[in-house]
């Protein structure tokens, strides 16, 4: 089995448990993936190949086409960033780098994350049965053209006719939203996917153990990627200190310490902390609508304001809004006192925080990459 990935835990992590599970049925399993996650891959025990481009590279190859794809209104942006990063960037430097691996491993069955998009005419051409995981909603039809035709001549180049989005599914697709979160791909192929739970095995930091003790605990991230810095983290700290609340910011490794302003004394700053430690003593939440932070949050059974940056996070967001297990804030409602009513009122009013248990519960009931072992499988001849 042959499971291929971009770098970055949110694309590493949702993929894992199916890895995990294909090794304990007894199969044997391969990464590729860049190198600067093969340490992720590795700390799990798996066999890994360096294929594709580093996230670093991939930023900075991407500089000339930011501007164009920034100036857009925040919530079409989705598509033109997954054209450019993954299917013009990404995608045939990995191609180049799976070849040998497949003409040598000569895998049975490949497992991709929705963000490598490389193995999907590859496996088409030899035809071996492709597995996608996708770790957020599916993008939207509206936001797809653009990526076709920049995948298009993958598809020429192993000898195929122009993609179809269809094709990206493979012959089963893993969704990991709940119900209620909907961006379901209208599919024959899908079917859903509990999302990871990444279990710490560290112990916990002494001072966490106070967060929630006495009034609500409240979580800030804006994740570990780059765009971190752009998070408006003063506004948040000047909004949480004027509430009755104690709070945990993880900033992440790009943001600039001296940037952050006054930190209240209500405000504890740390650069990581692993999420499942931090959302077991958490009364809400609030970040930037990375998947992982969204899906991490809401099986927790925990109400979220979403304050979007990038990619999928508006839509990520915008499923919070829907669910009614939260808010996203738009760019026009990000002043201190907006983000001060909006943490007010998904901790005073309880509607928020039902809904967040009502989704939790269609989280805990969605097949574990365990029991969909069996389709999987099966998909091998």
């Amino acid at each position: 089995m042959l499971v291929t990935s971009t770098p970055g835990a949110g694309h590493i992590t949702p993929v894992m448990p199916v890895a995990v599970a294909l090794r304990a049925a007894g199969h044997t399993v391969h990464w590729a993936i860049a190198s600067d996650g093969g340490d992720a891959v590795a700390a799990m025990g798996f066999e890994w190949s360096p294929a594709g481009v580093t996230v670093p590279t991939r930023r900075k190859v991407s500089e000339p086409d930011l501007p164009r794809i920034m100036a857009l209104p925040p919530a079409q942006r989705r598509g033109p960033l997954f054209a450019a990063l993954f299917a013009r960037i990404a995608a045939p430097v990995m191609r180049e780098d799976l070849t040998a691996l497949f003409d040598t491993f000569r895998p049975e069955l490949v497992v991709r994350e929705t963000g490598e998009v490389a193995a999907v005419p590859m496996s088409l051409a030899r035809d071996v049965p492709l597995v996608t995981v996708g770790f957020s909603g599916a993008i939207p039809e509206w936001a797809r053209a653009e990526s076709l035709d920049a995948l298009a001549p993958l598809w020429r180049a192993e000898g195929l006719g122009a993609p179809s989005w269809d094709e990206l599914f493979g012959r089963l697709y893993l969704h990991p939203f709940p119900p209620s979160f909907d961006q379901r791909p209208e599919a024959d192929v899908v079917r859903d996917l509990r999302p990871a739970a990444v279990v710490p095995t560290d112990d916990p930091p002494p001072w966490l153990s106070l967060l929630g003790a006495e009034r609500d605990g409240v979580y800030v991230t804006a994740g570990t990627e780059v765009l971190a810095v752009t998070y408006p983290w003063t506004d948040v700290f000047s909004a949480l200190a004027r509430l009755d609340v104690d709070a945990v910011a993880t900033i992440g490794r790009h943001v600039d310490l001296s940037k952050l302003g006054d930190v209240p004394s209500n405000v504890h700053v740390e650069r990581f902390v692993p999420q499942a430690r931090v959302l077991e003593r958490v009364s809400a939440v609030i970040s930037h609508g990375g998947a992982g932070t969204v899906l991490g949050t809401a099986a927790r059974g925990l109400p979220h304001v979403v304050v979007p940056l990038f990619a999928d996070q508006w839509e990520n967001g915008t499923a919070v809004s829907e669910a009614g297990c939260g808010m996203i804030l738009d760019p026009d409602r990000r002043s201190s006192e907006d983000i001060e009513r909006a943490l007010d009122e998904v901790l005073s009013d309880r509607a928020y925080r039902d809904a967040a248990t009502r989704v939790a519960a269609e989280i805990a009931a969605m097949p574990t990459a365990e029991q969909l072992l069996p389709e999987i499988e099966g998909l091998v001849p």
